[in-house]
């Protein structure tokens, strides 16, 4: 007779697991909810650290089983919101009035976001970097005039 699974689960929604035979704790085992979590914790922008406390594992094992996830790290946001747009284009494709003004809604944020971004950025002087000792001596010594300035090259050497 097979042995019943255990469907107890914890206030975080993880599995209450029975204690097993043998020593040390069970290796944890990847789960398409878990994976869901960590990818939006990647979403909201949170660190890796953040995500594996998330999930209740350590970050040597966050990067363990969840390496594809790792990977999809920079570009889950983008992801994610494009897959929302998605969703509400195929409800305004269905005649849904709501969505297609939720939709034009998004996209008219989005672009203003990105708009703001780019006028921001170029608002911006540049930063300079601070010159160090061994700059301003190298500049103060090439800027040398008088007794000590280096002789003018001769005029047949000049293009």
């Amino acid at each position: 007779m097979a042995a019943a699974k255990f469907s107890e689960v914890d206030l975080f929604g993880d599995a209450v697991l029975p204690a097993k035979e043998g020593r040390g704790r069970p290796e944890h085992s990847w789960s398409a909810a878990n994976s869901n979590k960590v990818l939006l914790a990647f979403v909201r922008g949170l660190t890796v650290k953040q995500a594996a406390t998330a999930i209740g594992v350590s970050v040597p094992t966050l990067r363990k089983h969840y390496s594809s996830e790792l990977a999809q790290r920079e570009a889950a946001a983008i992801r994610y919101e494009m897959v929302q747009f998605s969703r509400l284009n195929e409800l305004a494709k269905s005649g849904s009035v709501a969505a297609e003004k939720e939709l034009a809604r998004r996209l008219e944020k989005a672009r203003l976001d990105d708009l703001s971004d780019r006028v921001s950025n170029h608002a911006r002087p540049p930063r300079v970097k601070p010159r160090g000792k061994k700059e301003e001596a190298l500049e103060d010594a090439q800027n040398v005039r008088g007794l000590y300035e280096p002789p003018a090259p001769p005029p047949g050497l000049l293009n």
